[in-house]
């Protein structure tokens, strides 16, 4: 069978992409009308579907595809005509008081005009697109298609043109060249991860000299930790099977979070230095997550505010007061620079 041509109407492949194998250039083979693009490796041959311009690099393991099967499912898109994208209704989201990892990841990303952002493992959250407002090519990624896809979808980015660009692909295969990403950032996605190591390494050949990577993750909480392990493992079992819970979520509450020292060294062992590490929140999350997965997070959003602001209460007045209680506190905003010896 003779190989599709192309024709002067394809729309081009986001030039900074790469084979995620062998970083060869890449080319679409088939017409711009066809609802599924072929996209083929100039130089391995290897073969990639496009959907409605996600292109589908995840090419994995049984075990990661029971991962993506659970996500696929949940980040189904409900179709319908794009909405207009309104910078200031999620400007007043990132500033939320009931969520202050937001106002720290901001922080640390510093000014992005220009900056090429990574958005690692991003599901079908849609609070990222803000970043295009704050002037960053934003490329937004997940091991499902579903959840970028539903996002693309979703908002009309025109006045984003060239700068907002979806795909599927897995954290350990990135389809970027070498020293490309100024800003690499994955809320909730490390404790996924099954080999850090492995992970590490991608991450420094991503991020340009001087690059940063963001995380946002789980601490590890001995008091938290305990009471899943004691007095609250009835709810917390209760709670994933109404609720589901991935693999690799599953994983991760039973080991706990991660230990600031633990991963300090790890990434110090992969080229990945100036460390930090930012503890926010422990009655907040408590009350706020807790509310969420006993009722789920589909309620009026006062009920969830309510309970937010209690716990920023409380952490005010008693964490914020308490040694134990400030080791215990659970969300995590963390990672490194990458420095040049």
């Amino acid at each position: 069978m003779a190989s599709p041509t192309l024709t002067q109407e394809t729309p081009p492949i986001d030039s900074f992409l790469v084979c995620p194998g062998c970083r060869g250039s890449l080319r679409r083979e088939s017409p711009a009308a066809s609802p599924q693009e072929c996209i083929r490796c100039v130089a391995c041959g290897r073969t990639f579907t496009e959907v409605r311009g996600c292109i589908d690099f995840a090419g994995l393991d049984e075990a990661r595809q029971e991962e993506r099967r659970y996500y696929e499912g949940r980040y189904r898109s409900e179709g319908g005509a794009a909405r207009p994208y309104e910078p200031k209704q999620w400007a007043a989201l990132w500033a939320d008081p009931n969520f202050p990892e937001r106002a720290a990841i901001l922080r640390r990303m510093g000014d992005l005009r220009g900056k090429l952002v990574l958005c690692l493992g991003n599901g079908a959250s849609r609070k990222e697109l803000y970043l295009l407002h704050l002037g960053a090519r934003l490329v937004h990624s997940d091991l499902s298609l579903n959840g970028p896809l539903s996002v693309k979808q979703e908002y009309d980015l025109s006045a984003y043109e060239g700068r907002a660009h979806f795909h599927a692909f897995d954290a350990f295969q990135v389809p970027l060249p070498d020293a490309s990403v100024d800003v690499l950032y994955a809320f909730e996605l490390v404790h996924h991860i099954p080999d850090l190591r492995r992970f590490f390494d991608e991450v420094r050949r991503l991020l340009k000299p001087g690059g940063i990577c963001i995380f946002f993750d789980h601490a590890y909480s001995p008091m938290w930790q305990r009471a899943k392990k004691t007095v609250l493992w009835p709810v917390t079992k209760a709670v994933h099977l109404i609720h589901g819970i991935s693999p690799e979520d599953l994983r991760a509450s039973e080991v706990g979070g991660f230990r600031e020292e633990v991963m300090e060294r790890l990434g110090r062992e992969h080229g990945l230095t100036a460390a930090f590490f930012e503890r926010t929140t422990f009655f907040q999350y408590l009350l706020r997550e807790g509310t969420g997965k006993l009722i789920g997070f589909n309620r009026a959003q006062w009920i969830y505010r309510l309970t937010g602001s209690i716990g920023n209460w409380l952490d005010r007045v008693l964490t914020a007061r308490s040694d134990a209680l400030k080791r215990s506190r659970i969300e995590l905003v963390w990672g490194f620079e990458r420095r040049e010896a």
